[in-house]
């Protein structure tokens, strides 16, 4: 996966070397053209525990336990392999969800494009109707709001990753943002 060799720019819009778990308000908020860049790397996980990641894009400070606030975006990358014959199959898709109204919805799974080991940037685009998600340049899906987008207020990310920097891109100019 090709990963820039630099960090952007300084500038408010950056967060560098975030500890983990990390949580941040959104400061101006989400909405079509803009783009939240997470760039780092997949550290290798032995206990089954830590073989995962996950980039959430909340509407509120709660962000987890019994009354935890919707949750426009959950990004979870999974890199647990089949132990044997008698464990449960493989869990190493890239799942992306939602959290409505205290309800998981469908879960949509995808190959899972991260290594553990291997550094790694993802790009979510807020588009009108969907996030258009990239990882390493590649694209890797289109994911419908389920809430409207104007609602999302804060990022959350935790797992077995180190996070490099996290980025809050403006829109570019020109660019399409349906």
């Amino acid at each position: 996966m090709s990963v820039p060799s630099a960090p952007p720019d300084e500038g408010e819009s950056i967060i560098r070397s975030p500890d983990l778990p990390f949580v941040s308000s959104i400061v101006g908020g989400l909405f079509a053209g803009r783009a939240v860049v997470v760039s780092g790397m997949v550290l290798p996980g032995f206990a089954s525990d830590r073989k995962k990641f996950d980039i959430d894009l909340c509407c509120g400070l709660l962000i987890d336990g019994d009354h935890m606030d919707n949750k426009a975006l959950h990004f979870n990358p999974r890199f647990e392999a089949k132990a044997g014959w008698f464990s449960g199959p493989a869990d190493d898709k890239l799942v992306i969800n939602s959290f409505v109204s205290g309800q998981w919805g469908a879960e949509e799974r995808f190959d899972n494009p991260f290594k553990e080991g291997e550094p790694f940037q993802i790009r979510l685009l807020v588009l009108e109707k969907y996030f258009k998600i990239s990882a390493g340049g590649k694209h890797v899906c289109d994911y419908p709001h389920r809430v409207p987008v104007e609602t999302i207020r804060t990022i959350s990310i935790k797992g077995n990753i180190r996070v490099d920097y996290v980025e809050f891109q403006p829109p570019e100019e020109g660019a399409p943002t349906e």
